[in-house]
């Protein structure tokens, strides 16, 4: 219940951009979670993360990483300078042993284009309508609560692309890509990822 509530109940409605999510926790609660973040008339930010580890410990972290990121967004469209204020701030109350990946996407509504910083988090697939293309967005970043600041602020940087309409973007965690196929135990792979978006 108390993950029920962290996440957002419905998607937002967005001037030029459609919405669907979903969360399958592994366990009975987990460290993963995204939102999305109303930062003026024309811009939101979208994160997805995932805490190391799993149960009760890594859930904490991920309420605790949401809260300051929702704080550390309010009138600030560099998602780059968000995480740097969140690492900041998680650094001091992470266990040594966790780590926070992440992901946040500042959408302009204007423009179309899309602005992404990458904590350490599986790369984003960026499909491409207009010649079937998949394409994964790789901005460098470190993993939150690695390094106090001055490594994760070197590392990390923001990439702007724009989406075009029927374009879209693929935000995911690691449980979708190491789920194990139940009679071969094979992990299912960002190559069956790739080829199932399309």
């Amino acid at each position: 219940e108390i993950q029920r509530i962290l996440l957002p109940s419905r998607s937002p409605e967005f001037p030029g951009f459609a919405f669907a999510a979903a969360c399958q926790p592994a366990k009975v609660v987990s460290g993963d979670y995204y939102d999305f973040i109303r930062l003026d008339e024309t811009h939101l930010g979208v994160v997805i993360a995932d805490v190391s580890g799993k149960g009760v410990p890594a859930s904490l972290v991920m309420a605790t990483c949401r809260g300051l990121m929702r704080v550390s967004a309010e009138q600030q469209l560099s998602p780059t300078a968000v995480l740097q204020r969140v690492n900041r701030l998680l650094f001091a109350d992470i266990r040594e042993d966790m780590f926070v990946s992440l992901a946040y996407c500042v959408l302009d509504s204007v423009s179309g284009e899309v602005t992404m910083t990458r904590a350490g988090h599986d790369p984003p697939l960026f499909f491409h309508r207009a010649d079937g293309t998949i394409e994964p967005v790789k901005p460098p970043g470190l993993a939150l609560g690695v390094d106090r600041g001055p490594v994760f602020n070197r590392a990390t940087r923001e990439m702007t692309f724009r989406m075009e309409p029927g374009d879209r973007l693929l935000l995911y965690t690691d449980g979708v890509t190491e789920a194990l196929e139940a009679s071969s135990r094979d992990e299912f792979g960002e190559d069956r990822l790739a080829a199932y978006y399309t």
